[in-house]
């Protein structure tokens, strides 16, 4: 019988080793209480082709601020002078087209590719100047979205709000990652200059705040991907049995001993 006990104590050292090193490896941020102050770059995101703008213009005359701000999209014709092709076809803003351009009512064709949203309210706001008293325009992104796909609770297209989000906020609306999914290799893909470039994060250490792929950007995608052992539904079946079997043998043992004192 000391054998059987010194079996399950067996077991039992196993078991915490193997659960302290699978705690130890969902843990997030480690080392962050160490980790000195450092000022972190945050980048702007700038206007791609494909973007899809809303342009609100404010002034100190009413009647002749409505002018420019028309329905934005959904037909060929009046303001837009027949150039559809800048314009969103379900009519929620200026799409940003294939040369980098959008049709902007009395300014004609605007290059906005490669601004900032600051950079295109202050460009419509000295060009309306000549139309407008006391002119202020703001530019927001319609269409600023992340894919997530992979390893978390509710993998989908997360619709991003106007300012700053990190990958951190994009798993948290996601539902955070499953017990399968990979903490130290999430993959970050994005489109720049019109190439597809990609970056891997490891949300278990701090590191990631110095990463450009930290705070995302518009259309970006991220996976998760699984561990390389993901068990299948047997595997787990089987494993919770061993896990029963083991208490169980543990318990008998325990028992054992007593009755043997």
């Amino acid at each position: 019988m000391p054998g059987a006990v010194l079996l399950s104590a067996l077991f039992l050292l196993v078991g915490c080793m193997a659960s302290k090193k699978n705690h130890e490896q969902r843990l997030y941020l480690q080392g962050i209480d160490s980790l000195k102050y450092k000022e972190l770059a945050v980048p702007v995101p700038v206007i791609k082709k494909g973007d899809l703008l809303t342009i609100l213009v404010y002034s100190d005359s009413k009647d002749a601020t409505e002018l420019f701000n028309q329905p934005q999209g959904g037909s060929t014709g009046g303001a837009m002078g027949g150039n559809s092709s800048n314009l969103s076809s379900t009519g929620r803003g200026y799409q940003v087209d294939e040369n980098g351009q959008i049709y902007f009512h009395s300014l004609g064709l605007l290059k906005v590719e490669g601004m900032t949203k600051s950079e295109l309210a202050v460009l419509l706001r000295d060009k309306l100047k000549v139309y407008l008293q006391n002119p202020y325009v703001t530019v927001r992104y319609t269409n600023a979205r992340v894919t997530v796909l992979g390893e978390v609770a509710k993998p989908g297209v997360i619709e991003l709000p106007d300012q700053k989000v990190s990958i951190l906020d994009v798993l948290g609306w996601s539902g955070d990652l499953t017990p399968f999914g990979r903490r130290d290799n999430i993959l970050v893909v994005r489109e720049i200059d019109g190439q597809r470039v990609t970056g891997r994060l490891d949300i278990r250490s701090s590191d990631i705040y110095g990463s450009p792929f930290f705070y995302l950007q518009q259309n970006d995608m991220v996976y998760i991907e699984p561990n390389r052992r993901k068990p299948t539904g047997n595997e787990q079946v089987l494993t919770r049995n061993i896990a029963i079997g083991t208490s169980v043998l543990s318990v008998i043992a325990i028992i054992a001993s007593l009755i043997a004192r």
